[in-house]
């Protein structure tokens, strides 16, 4: 990130080439909407041009695009929790590019729909118990679980103690136990 804030055109190519894929993915698992995920991660590479001046090396550049990320993503959140609506139109399952519309599930509950549901719901009920977790637990358990942080570097990202983040781990994977245990078993 030095070099490319000085001038070094070359070196942002290889930071985005870094962290395209895992910034893609712990964006996507925030919003848990692809094109949402997508236009959010080309928000934050945005931000870190705009803001390459203003890049200080007392952190990890990893620490500042992730906390640039979440504040992207928590301010999306936000304003879709004003917004949410549920959409005869709208994909049911929109994690994959083969969404199913609710008037298609409405229209003919016997097709093939259905079972392309049923095989998906799992998935969906840890999606779901995932986002239902309250925000710091949730944004713990992604970086920790599906990014494979290290807890000092999601301290750093976080601005929080290392015990505080361990705990925040804990109780979201005793709150997912909890909540999953119907479907999964101990």
């Amino acid at each position: 990130m030095l070099r490319y804030q000085n001038g070094d055109i070359d070196s942002f190519e290889m930071l985005y080439r870094r962290y395209e894929k895992p910034l893609l993915d712990f964006i996507y698992r925030m919003v848990m909407n692809p094109s949402e995920a997508e236009n959010l991660h080309q928000e934050t590479f945005y931000r870190v041009i705009r803001s390459k001046k203003k890049y200080k090396a007392t952190a990890l550049f990893k620490t500042w695009l992730f906390q640039i990320a979440i504040n992207l993503c928590r301010d999306r959140l936000r304003r879709l929790k004003h917004r949410s609506h549920l959409s005869l139109n709208s994909p049911a399952a929109s994690h994959n590019d083969k969404g199913v519309e609710l008037h298609q599930l409405i229209s003919d509950p016997s097709s093939d729909v259905v079972k392309q549901m049923e095989s998906e719901e799992l998935v969906s009920l840890v999606k779901g118990a995932i986002a239902s977790l309250p925000e710091k637990e949730n944004l713990v358990f992604i970086m920790k679980e599906y990014q494979g942080m290290k807890f000092s570097e999601i301290a750093d990202i976080l601005n929080c103690p290392l015990g505080t983040l361990m705990s925040l781990n804990y109780r979201a994977i005793e709150k997912l136990k909890k909540t999953l245990s119907k479907y999964v078993g101990d």
